[in-house]
């Protein structure tokens, strides 16, 4: 009887637990936004949006071929995608190379991504784009060796577990890859699938040896993926790439970020999926992206040049950055420790997520001519937006999702007089026809 009443009680607390649970899209920028959502299930669906780049400057001839970018040892290092085997840092301000750090006793044959963790560097040496290679391998490198020039190199040797065919099949194979994403434990290879224009994730141990990396989830992408990033104190990972349209460059070759967030563990896709697409007009063979802080982008494209039906494609190798608070604001300020809200430049020290300066009392200016003051604030929140802008709604939530408030842009004046307003921080989020603009600010007494 004991025995039954214990059985009883712990499925009334499962069921009660459950019940307190409610899954649903809990990112404020989504169409299908569930202000009541508490478990976030990737069921989030978001309009489309056009993004443009900055451009930095071009990058010179000897990297024509940059296929890879991170940030490292206080900046931002590219690394060609075949032959060459030094590792470039370039100016985030100028894109013009101030070091030069060549890798003795290493090859090159088509190493498309550079990924890191606290220790090692990894060297992707995996292009695939007939589908015929079986050296599949990354070269992992220790960072003290890097910097010390000894040069302590591992290699871990993998195959796809469910590639049977090793005939060739140029820019027509889906076992081609040129992102990964190194975690704690693992390596995840993100495909680019030339026939399906999908993406799938393979795992495998990021120890030295041999391997067969096992097939994961396959996510419909739409496009070429050819390069990645990874922030896990954010729980955030952004792919970037191009779409192919079965290889008519003259409709094709148009840049995208996918922005994964808010995921489970390892699992990537199971949370929020956004896409951004750069202008119709845009045409770059996009490589590679990294950032420092969660929301200052930047990319590489390699040289491109081809000549279809008598018109002439040719587009430099250069260094883009990519500003996308819009997009990550509400969902960066829920985390304890926000990103630091700066452009970052080749001064940085350190190859971690910086700790931000306290900002109270200043003004927080967004883009396009938004400004929100004073910040923090009491009773009013006073708001600068385009003109464009009059009439647009908004929307104000805690950081747990709740929304607290909600209007229309008619002055230039919010109230915080709703007893729901309790110290603390909030997310501001405007709807127009021209977009979606987030700001963070502070209430106080």
């Amino acid at each position: 009887m004991r025995n039954l009443i214990a059985l009883f009680a712990t499925i009334f607390i499962l069921m009660s637990y459950s019940f307190a649970q409610t899954c649903g899209c809990t990112d404020p920028l989504a169409t299908n936004y569930n202000a009541n959502a508490t478990v976030n299930d990737g069921s989030c669906v978001y309009a489309s949006a056009t993004i443009s780049a900055t451009e930095i400057g071009q990058l010179g001839e000897t990297l024509d071929g940059s296929s890879t970018l991170l940030f490292w040892n206080g900046g931002y290092w590219t690394y060609n995608d075949h032959n060459d085997c030094c590792l470039y840092r370039i100016d985030s301000t100028t894109a013009a190379t101030i070091e030069t750090l060549c890798i003795s006793g290493i090859g090159n044959y088509d190493t498309e991504e550079v990924s890191q963790d606290s220790l090692y560097l990894y060297f992707g040496d995996f292009g695939n784009n007939s589908g015929v290679r079986q050296n599949l391998h990354i070269l992992r490198i220790s960072k003290e060796s890097l910097l010390n020039q000894t040069f302590v190199v591992d290699t871990i040797w993998f195959s796809y577990e469910d590639q049977t065919d090793f005939t060739s099949h140029p820019q027509a194979t889906d076992f081609d890859c040129e992102s990964f994403i190194v975690t704690a434990d693992s390596i995840y290879l993100f495909t680019k699938q030339w026939a399906s224009e999908q993406t799938t994730i393979y795992g495998l141990p990021k120890t030295p040896g041999t391997y067969v990396a096992h097939r994961l989830e396959t996510y419909n992408v739409g496009g070429l993926v050819t390069g990645a990033t990874y922030v896990p104190e954010y729980r955030l990972a952004a792919l970037c790439g191009y779409d192919y349209n079965g290889g008519s460059y003259l409709s094709s070759l148009h840049p995208f970020i996918l922005l994964l967030y808010d995921f489970q563990g390892d699992d990537f896709f199971s949370g929020n999926k956004r896409r951004l697409d750069f202008g119709t007009l845009v045409k770059d063979q996009v490589e590679a992206v990294a950032t420092s802080n969660a929301m200052d982008f930047y990319i590489t494209n390699e040289h491109f040049t081809t000549t279809q039906l008598g018109i002439t494609i040719d587009r430099p190798a250069k260094l883009q950055r990519l500003d996308l608070r819009d997009y990550l604001l509400p969902y960066l300020a829920t985390f304890e420790t926000e990103p630091e809200d700066t452009v970052p430049t080749d001064t940085v020290p350190t190859d971690t997520i910086v700790t931000p300066p306290d900002t109270t009392g200043i003004p927080q200016f967004g883009t396009d001519g938004f400004r929100i003051y004073p910040n923090p604030a009491s009773d009013q929140l006073h708001i600068d937006y385009p003109q464009n802008f009059k009439g647009a709604n908004y929307e104000i939530m805690n950081l747990s999702g709740q929304k607290i408030a909600k209007g229309i842009l008619k002055d230039d004046t919010i109230s915080l007089n709703n007893k729901r307003f309790n110290t603390g921080k909030y997310i501001l989020v405007i709807r127009g026809k021209e977009g979606v603009k987030s700001f963070i600010f502070i209430k106080k007494e």
